[in-house]
């Protein structure tokens, strides 16, 4: 695509050089220039500039006007939001050919996504998933670099999908992501809000910067799509749903766990190995049988039948769907033994879903709680002795660990998750291998062990270095030790 083509209609304030050229890519990745490529200097580090002239870039995008001399300079305001709007229609605007669901809030997101995922292949919809753990369609699975993957990378992918005659994307949407404007260009038809709790406030400063970052997904990107057809659908029992709530002609559906309203759950029955719901839907009801274990998954189900509705999906096919899904990688993830112990994984790294998932499963155990978590270095560190604190209160036993420590010292992190615990019933065990043995060797028969934080992750990071560890992966390894 020549570059006078890509810039016409463009926010830029100053062109240098002939743009009579062909753009060959584009990126913000100095390392990933190639010949002919259009290089946005995110960082004023020269350096970088410099590496991508060297690479051969075709024309270098900037916010300033550049020291390093270079024959051919695009000058803009706003360079994120250029980014964003370059790649769509670099990439042929895919995001106007798909169907494309948004999902933003601080839990909830992956399971969501994988429920209305299997909606889609139930209703034989060619669907196509970018989230937290994998980005996949049409039989490709990517590992997944962020929740929400940059601009160019986005755009890339669903021109990908596209192509595979993906009819439907359901995205993650990361706070990160809306602030750093990573969906600038994405044409978006439905909007989802989970929850809003505490999380990420290492990097937002404060809550409501938080939340204003999660609002722009309603009351900026699905605002100003251009898809005929826009709606929203919030979890009304969040206290900051109201502010999420987008301006005509975008049509707003709610769903609750508390109340009567579009959807919401009218009764239900839970134990250890899954739910049954009676649910109602636009006043319709129905009844499903999920293998999922933890209610709280009652509200994502909710905002997946309420996604269903509005795709005009038969509520038989919703039904089908969700009842399909067995489970999700990393998210109450249970791990099946020979012990007679109930061993669940899960991703809780907050406050919040850490004390919803000791929560649940304190009601449904029938022996003893034991808890294995950690708390990741250089983040939020005001989580720590609040998780501590909300450990010691839910479980019989826990087990302090390390977790992702990154570049802080894992005792120092340890000892921040310590303050905040009440009483002596937990030890520390710094690496997270011998602490997962230690609790499986210690729980006894119809206890749960839950281990925490991780998830679906397979790494470790410590210090610079990034490690293989997969908490499965170690739980099964220490079933074999523990048993032989």
């Amino acid at each position: 695509m020549k570059l006078i083509d890509l810039i016409t209609g463009m926010p830029v304030t100053f062109i240098k050089g002939d743009t009579d050229v062909d753009i060959t890519g584009i990126t913000k990745d100095s390392r990933a220039v190639q010949e002919g490529y259009m290089f946005f200097a995110m960082n004023k580090n020269e350096a970088y500039i410099e590496d991508a002239q060297r690479r051969g870039a075709s024309v270098i995008v900037s916010e300033n006007s550049l020291n390093t001399p270079f024959p051919r300079t695009i000058i803009t305001e706003d360079i994120k939001e250029l980014h964003g709007r370059i790649a769509s229609k670099y990439y042929g605007f895919p995001s106007k050919k798909l169907q494309v669901v948004g999902i933003t809030g601080t839990n909830g997101k992956t399971t969501t996504s994988y429920i209305i995922e299997s909606i889609l292949q139930h209703a034989g919809k060619k669907a196509g998933l970018i989230g937290t753990i994998s980005y996949r369609y049409d039989g490709h699975v990517l590992k997944a670099e962020n929740t929400t993957p940059g601009a160019t990378e986005i755009h890339g992918l669903l021109k990908d999908m596209y192509t595979s005659q993906v009819e439907c994307v359901v995205m993650e949407v990361s706070s990160h992501a809306l602030d750093q404007k990573r969906v600038e260009g994405v044409e978006f038809d439905i909007g989802i809000f989970t929850n809003l709790t505490h999380d990420h406030l290492d990097y937002h400063r404060d809550f409501e910067n938080y939340k204003k970052a999660k609002e722009l997904l309603f009351n900026h990107y699905l605002k100003e799509s251009s898809k005929e057809k826009r709606y929203a659908i919030l979890n009304i029992d969040d206290p900051s749903a109201r502010g999420f709530i987008p301006d005509a002609p975008v049509e707003t559906f709610f769903y609750s766990m508390k109340g009567k309203t579009d959807a919401y759950l009218s009764n239900y029955e839970e134990d250890i190995h899954g739910f049954k719901l009676e649910l109602s839907l636009m006043e319709t009801q129905i009844s499903i049988k999920a293998p999922l274990v933890g209610i709280f998954n009652a509200s994502n189900i909710l905002a997946s039948c309420l996604f269903g509705y509005v795709a005009g999906i038969p509520y038989e096919v919703i039904k089908k769907g969700v009842e399909a899904l067995e489970g999700v990688p990393g998210r109450v993830e249970r791990v099946r033994n020979e012990k007679g112990i109930f061993i669940f994984i899960d991703y809780a790294h907050t406050p919040d879903a850490l004390k919803k998932v000791m929560e649940m499963l304190n009601r449904l155990k029938q022996g003893r709680l034991i808890v294995i978590f950690g708390c990741g270095g250089d983040r939020d560190t005001s989580k720590r002795p609040i998780m501590g604190e909300i450990a010691s209160r839910h479980a019989d036993f826990t087990i302090i660990t390390s977790d992702n420590p990154r570049s802080e010292d894992p005792k120092k992190i340890i000892e921040d998750i310590k303050t905040g615990f009440h009483g002596s019933s937990f030890k520390i065990i710094e690496d997270r291998r011998d602490a997962i043995l230690e609790g499986i060797t210690m729980a006894r028969e119809k206890d749960v062990l839950l281990v925490a934080g991780k998830g679906h992750e397979d790494y470790q990071i410590i210090g610079n270095n990034i490690y293989h560890f997969s908490d499965r992966e170690v739980i099964e390894e220490s079933l074999n030790v523990a048993s032989g």
